[in-house]
This record gives structure tokens, C-alpha cells and sequence, in this order.
């Protein structure tokens, strides 16, 4: 019996895809902070969006107000806060989530109910449950 081989490229071309299968498999694989971030983002205005339905629309102050949420898989998650019953009007406020939290923008930032936006969807993104 001979050691020598006919082709002698043939096993180590068989030893190197070994060895390169066997390294990739070490490789942990590593998820895009983008997408990470971008689900935590929709994790939280779905807490917001939650929150914000069981709480402002039972509630005098928010009786002229409806609220759309935009869910959107590929970009900013936000929470509009339209005129009740007017689905195609200009929002009243956009309320956007991030991985670390939510704020808000528009015609309502300047009115009285502005504290407690900001107040509310500031506490719903850290997590609470109360109105």
C-alpha cells in the first residue's frame, strides 16, 4: 500500500474547505445594531401607542383627537395625533420612539395639554402602565 497520492492537491484542497466550514462556524453572528435598534424603537411606541389609547381617548382632554399609529418595519416608528374622525387631516402631533424613548412634535407642543404629552409618553416609553 502507498502513502503517496495521484493528486496531490486533493487532499489539502478537502483539509482547507474542512478547516474554513470549521472556522465559520466559530463566528458568532452578529445582528445589526440598526435592526436592533430600530425594533427596540418599535417595541416602544407600541408601549406608547397602548398606553396612549387606553388612557387620552377616555379622557375629556383628548376628546377632539384620534390616534394612528405608523408601525412601519424600515423607518422612524411614530404615533400621530389627528383631529377625531378626520383621518386625512394634518397631525396635531407626532409622536416618534427611539431605543431609548419617545418625543413629540407639532401644533399640540404648544398648547396646554404639552406638559402632559411629554409627561405621559416620556413615562409609557421608560416602561410604566398608569395614566
Amino acid at each position: 500500500m502507498s502513502f503517496i497520492q495521484d493528486k496531490p492537491f486533493q487532499g489539502s484542497a478537502f483539509a482547507f474547505a474542512s478547516l474554513a466550514m470549521l472556522l465559520s462556524g466559530c463566528a458568532a453572528p452578529v445582528a445589526p445594531s440598526g435592526a436592533s435598534a430600530h425594533a427596540q424603537a418599535v417595541a416602544t411606541l407600541q408601549r406608547v401607542n397602548s398606553r396612549a389609547h387606553a388612557c387620552w381617548l377616555k379622557d375629556s382632554d383628548f376628546k377632539d383627537y384620534g390616534l394612528v399609529p405608523e408601525l412601519d418595519t424600515t423607518s422612524t416608528p411614530r404615533l400621530l395625533v389627528i383631529p377625531r374622525g378626520k383621518p386625512q387631516s394634518l397631525p396635531q402631533a407626532v409622536i416618534i420612539a427611539s431605543a431609548d424613548g419617545a418625543q413629540f412634535y407639532g401644533p399640540l407642543a404648544s398648547s396646554p395639554l404639552a406638559n402632559r404629552i411629554n409627561d405621559d409618553i416620556s413615562r409609557w416609553a421608560a416602561g410604566a402602565a398608569g395614566c
